[in-house]
């Protein structure tokens, strides 16, 4: 059942049951569909939002980050989350950022990373971090615009793919 008006999106902290089933698959279906991922995208994707959620029991409210999902006509078409920057301490890390092309060309991508950055601030972060892959052009002109840099850019193997991976940071 939709809680939302028909054709309308909303933004909301990830917090029902389902959630993180429904951002890992849409993850897994997405990129298998767009860019030849093959199932470990949506793997890895779901190892680490459960990483999230236990640590949230374990350490209770919204202390090691926080996810939150996009909702058009109450389906779950997109999604972004922020945690502790493990290889940077002081920083956030941006995860899980994905969009469903039938809510794209909404500013809903900048909507959901507006949501990150003010938590990480909210938080007193120094600055974000994080990890993609070459290819994502869409991802990547959303992470320029917002101010991040390429930092690092290395040959590798993931996600059933050669391809580059690329850390951008953005400094507060």
């Amino acid at each position: 059942m939709a809680t939302t008006a028909p054709g309308v999106v909303s933004v909301r902290e990830a917090d029902r049951p389902g959630d993180l089933g429904a951002v890992a698959a849409l993850h897994g279906i997405l990129y298998a569909r767009e860019y030849g991922m093959d199932a470990t995208m949506e793997a890895y994707v779901a190892a680490g939002m459960a990483e999230l959620v236990l640590a949230r029991t374990a350490e209770g409210s919204a202390a090691p980050g926080r996810l939150w999902v996009a909702e058009l006509d109450g389906r779950v078409v997109g999604a972004a989350g922020l945690v502790r920057a493990e290889e940077r301490p002081g920083w956030g890390q941006l995860r899980w950022v994905l969009l469903d092309p039938v809510a794209r060309g909404r500013g809903l991508g900048r909507r959901l990373l507006e949501t990150v950055l003010g938590e990480a601030r909210a938080r007193s972060y120094e600055g974000v971090l994080l990890w993609t892959v070459t290819g994502l052009d869409a991802a990547h002109h959303l992470y320029a615009n917002a101010g991040f840099e390429l930092t690092v850019s290395r040959p590798t193997h993931k996600f059933g793919l050669d391809t580059v991976e690329q850390r951008m940071d953005l400094r507060f």
